[in-house]
């Protein structure tokens, strides 16, 4: 899986999303920092926008992650948005925190790289009570792909396979408190992959995906995604997506993963087990 660039410039239903990204765009550049788009909206782009998969879920939530030297370089750039007036803060409390004031978006703004500790995790100041898993941002950020935006607005959006990762970290830390809010985005991924401008290159490439006498379509998007992902993580980050997983695909396990995905419950099973079988043979 390549980085590509998708030119969405003569979509006018994305010329919102472009005023968020070029004011953001500047200050970013100003403080020596760099973004992609990721969250829902980076969904919408790459599977509706892009591809023309119905996502069937409607949000005006826009999150990015963005990588900073150090927390002074974070807290530099996001004053500097605020006082720009396009931008305004929602909460003291939650620094990442922005509503865009034209279009009244809500915008998250999550900052990576020089704020991480040594286990992926960042602790937000000043009393580093509340902690942010990092797993997954800086691997979305080197491979993500250029989409052109209405208004001559160029942007970073996170890649299917790595929004993926993104969602099982999320899902992994909010399962509990919030059942049935990234499981469904996930096997959305997982289950649309070869509808992605995939099928052709599976084909060709993955052959060994179509051996059996009646592949599964959907199991083999899955697959074909954890391959993809497979090269744009190290071993260390393939391993703490098994231990995540493999509760998951365990018959005597939670099954969570599955119950919360919105998606029959044996049919949501195979795909997760699917995908985690890749891992399992990554070597």
């Amino acid at each position: 899986m390549k980085s590509m660039l998708f030119d969405l410039s003569a979509k006018p239903e994305l010329l919102p999303l472009a005023t968020v990204v070029r004011p953001l765009q500047h200050v970013v550049a100003q403080q020596d920092a760099a973004f992609f788009l990721m969250g829902a909206a980076a969904r919408d782009v790459m599977l509706l926008h892009v591809h023309g998969i119905d996502t069937k879920r409607t949000t005006q939530d826009v999150d990015f992650g963005v990588m900073v030297r150090d927390w002074a370089t974070f807290e530099a750039l996001r004053d500097a948005l605020v006082a720009g007036g396009e931008f305004k803060a929602v909460s003291n409390d939650a620094a990442h925190k922005l509503r865009h004031v034209s279009s009244n978006y809500p915008l998250d703004i999550v900052p990576f790289g020089g704020v991480e500790r040594s286990d992926r995790t960042l602790a937000w100041p000043p009393d580093g009570h509340t902690v942010f898993d990092c797993f997954g941002m800086r691997e979305a950020m080197l491979s993500s792909h250029q989409v052109h935006l209405p208004g001559g607005v160029l942007v970073n959006v996170a890649s299917i396979p790595a929004l993926a990762l993104l969602k099982i970290t999320a899902w992994q830390d909010r399962k509990r408190t919030f059942p049935g809010r990234d499981a469904p985005d996930l096997l959305l991924y997982l289950r649309h992959y070869l509808d992605c401008g995939n099928l052709d290159r599976a084909t060709t490439d993955h052959p060994d995906l179509f051996a059996a006498e009646d592949p599964d379509y959907e199991e083999n998007s899955a697959r074909l995604l954890c391959r993809d992902l497979l090269a744009h993580i190290d071993d260390t980050a393939a391993k703490r997506l098994l231990v995540i997983l493999r509760p998951e695909i365990d018959d005597q396990g939670p099954l969570l993963l599955a119950q919360q995905s919105g998606v029959p419950l044996q049919r949501a099973r195979r795909i997760i087990r699917a995908f985690a079988t890749e891992l399992l043979r990554n070597p």
